[in-house]
């Protein structure tokens, strides 16, 4: 005997003899029932990149662009006003509001200077007296108003008149007004 069926000849040496339907289970049995995790698409971390993006510079332009602290004391509830009448002429009015923690100088009336002059305020610390200039305002006799933040650092305004050039760290000549920051309501 060789090893072959002599009934069936004409399955000898046919290539499905030695198969016989294996590949069939092996493809069955390479199949997982267990769904596989589809991979994140490309679009979508790019989309979450640029939100992320997008955010980050809504957020950096709100920080940089400058506080209206005029408008947060002129809306507030909890306002209290001092005024005073400035030497040479023109009315100062300081108004402060603990809420937004911010005051406003209004200066009106203010006579007209030399053009090399300006108005200039400073702000007066608590601590140490020491003036920190606040805003240099036109000397065309306009009215103006300045705003500024951190009321609890702030004792009082001052208004006195520079040089237009802006150069003084300190007051150069008398103050034409003092406003000492009222107390809170």
């Amino acid at each position: 005997m060789t090893g072959t069926d002599p009934v069936y000849p004409g399955h000898r040496g046919d290539e499905n003899d030695d198969n016989l339907g294996m590949d069939l289970v092996d493809q069955v049995a390479t199949e997982n029932d267990v769904p596989t995790r589809r991979p994140l698409k490309k679009w979508v971390l790019v989309v979450a990149g640029l939100a992320v993006l997008v955010i980050g510079v809504i957020a950096i332009v709100v920080n940089l662009l400058p506080t209206d602290y005029v408008s947060k004391v002129e809306g507030a509830s909890d306002q209290v006003v001092v005024q005073a009448e400035v030497k040479g002429g023109g009315h100062a009015a300081l108004t402060t509001s603990t809420k937004v923690d911010a005051g406003t100088l209004e200066l009106t009336d203010m006579p007209v200077l030399d053009p090399s002059k300006t108005y200039t305020l400073w702000l007066i610390e608590v601590d140490t007296d020491r003036p920190t200039r606040l805003a240099d305002v036109p000397s065309d006799g306009a009215a103006a108003k300045e705003g500024f933040t951190g009321l609890e650092k702030v004792a009082s305004v001052m208004v006195s008149v520079e040089s237009s050039d802006a150069t003084s760290t300190t007051p150069s000549s008398e103050p034409l007004a003092v406003l000492d920051l009222p107390e809170a309501k």
